[in-house]
Order: structure tokens, then C-alpha cells, then sequence
């Protein structure tokens, strides 16, 4: 393996600058999409355990509408008895 990556480094440092910026990009590229793949198969498997893998995008984007009204109207409740009590 180290001999791998010795043999890699070497043909890297043999490269230009433009191309050893080129390859980081590529890399650094190749990498997010790798993290994208991960991550979305991550969620359809939690949306295959929930049952939810083929739920409409309208659904999707209601119950994500719902949550957000949910966490405000909370956040609201909270803010307004910290106010309140701090004016009396």
C-alpha cells in the first residue's frame, strides 16, 4: 500500500503546477460527489425504513412545511415567556 501511494506522490510532483492544481480540483471534486452518493443513499435508507421511499415530493415538502411551523410556532411560544417574565 505505501508502495502505491509513493509511487502516486511521485507521478504527482512530476506533474506542473496547472496540473497538480488541476488534479486537487478533481480530486477535491471527486471526493464531494463520493460524500452526495453517501449521503443521499443514507437517506433512502431511512426513508425505506420509515416506509416513506415513495412518497410524493408534494408530501415530502408538506410535512417539511409542517415541521418548519411546528419549530417556529415553539421557538415563538419560548421567546415570548422569556419576554414576558423578564417584564414584569
Amino acid at each position: 500500500m505505501h508502495a502505491r501511494i509513493d509511487e502516486l506522490a511521485e507521478q504527482i510532483v512530476s506533474l506542473d503546477s496547472l496540473e497538480q492544481e488541476m488534479l486537487l480540483d478533481l480530486v477535491a471534486e471527486l471526493n464531494f460527489q463520493r460524500g452526495l452518493k453517501a449521503l443521499s443513499d443514507k437517506y433512502r435508507a431511512r426513508l425505506a425504513r420509515e416506509g416513506k421511499l415513495d412518497q410524493r415530493a408534494d408530501e415530502v415538502l408538506a410535512e417539511l412545511r409542517r415541521i418548519r411551523e411546528d419549530i417556529a410556532a415553539s421557538d415563538y411560544r419560548s421567546w415570548r415567556s422569556r419576554h414576558e417574565t423578564t417584564q414584569h
